[in-house]
């Protein structure tokens, strides 16, 4: 009999292999009648792992590592597929440069989220204060509509990641000016991670290989299977197949399908949450992750091109 269980995303952009592992019925190889629940935004989710209404999930390394600063009680178990900082800011047609952004709105997932934080390093650095030069704002459960805000006119730039990103570009509402991987910013730091509570942890650790082994079995069979990924995120997204094979190429260089961990880069993702002020007392990466539960890495394989 399988057990069914609550997987946590902090957008609905999130999970899309999980969505076609799921329908492959990976998850119910390993007893488990997975579901994705989506809670919008990175400090909103990881509130939601502290308190036990999620069991286990994903967020971004920024708001998992700010909230254990903080005093939560969860741990990372693994990485998820984003392991690389897969965002990008993009900018209203109208904005041109940096300095055009003065007086506008912009916006992130949430205050507190990967994209917020990552926001204020990117204004900071071209020369902008993110409190007194511009306006800040976190979607919530507007996320979904980010390409429509936009066209209102509503945001002038944003923290984004695909295929929100693609979709943008591709209706003209905004145009990526500068990628979360360049080697000024965080090329190398560990982006998203797989949480699990403390009790989930101490007393169903069966349960978190369980779910490991099926995000590693949905990650890999994407990756595997192209054609397939594509076309059931074009139809998830209600999107053109040239517009999801587009930002799954974007992306490909920075997904891991194992759920290891990249140390060197959690812990620059923990002295980078040090230095923009997020919390105070520093870390060390290595008392912050339980890696007992992931599964061995699959067989090297060779993945299908995406066209």
């Amino acid at each position: 009999m399988s057990v069914a269980l609550e997987y946590g995303i902090p957008t609905d952009t999130a999970g899309l292999q999980l969505r076609l592992g799921i329908a492959r019925g990976f998850f119910r190889e390993e007893g488990i009648e997975l579901s994705l629940r989506i809670i919008f935004g990175g400090p909103e989710i990881a509130r939601a792992y502290d308190a036990g209404m999620l069991k286990i999930g994903e967020l971004g390394t920024p708001p998992a590592t700010t909230a254990i600063g903080r005093g939560a009680r969860f741990r990372i178990v693994a990485s998820s597929v984003r392991r690389r900082a897969l965002q990008y800011f993009v900018g209203a047609p109208a904005i041109r440069d940096w300095s055009d952004l003065r007086g506008k709105t912009v916006a992130a997932l949430s205050i507190g989220s990967c994209s917020y934080w990552f926001m204020r390093q990117l204004l900071q650095h071209h020369g902008l204060d993110p409190d007194t030069d511009l306006k800040i704002v976190g979607l919530g459960e507007r996320y979904p509509h980010v390409v429509d805000l936009f066209h209102s006119g509503e945001l002038a730039g944003a923290v984004l990641s695909e295929p929100n990103v693609s979709i943008g570009e591709g209706s003209g509402a905004y145009r990526v000016m500068l990628a979360l991987t360049d080697p000024a910013f965080c090329p190398d730091m560990q982006w998203s991670v797989v949480v699990a509570g403390p009790g989930t942890i101490a007393n169903e650790p069966e349960l978190i290989r369980a779910v490991l082994r099926g995000c590693q079995k949905s990650y890999h069979y994407a990756a595997d299977h192209s054609d397939e990924w594509i076309a059931f995120g074009a139809d998830y997204f209600g999107i053109a197949r040239e517009t999801m094979a587009k930002s799954i190429e974007h992306e490909m260089k920075g997904l891991h399908f194992d759920g290891e961990i990249d140390m060197r880069g959690l812990q620059q993702a923990i002295d980078l949450q040090v230095r923009l002020g997020a919390f105070k007392q520093p870390m060390l990466a290595e008392d912050i992750v339980d890696l007992r539960f992931l599964p061995m890495p699959l067989a090297t394989h060779v993945r299908a091109a995406v066209a």
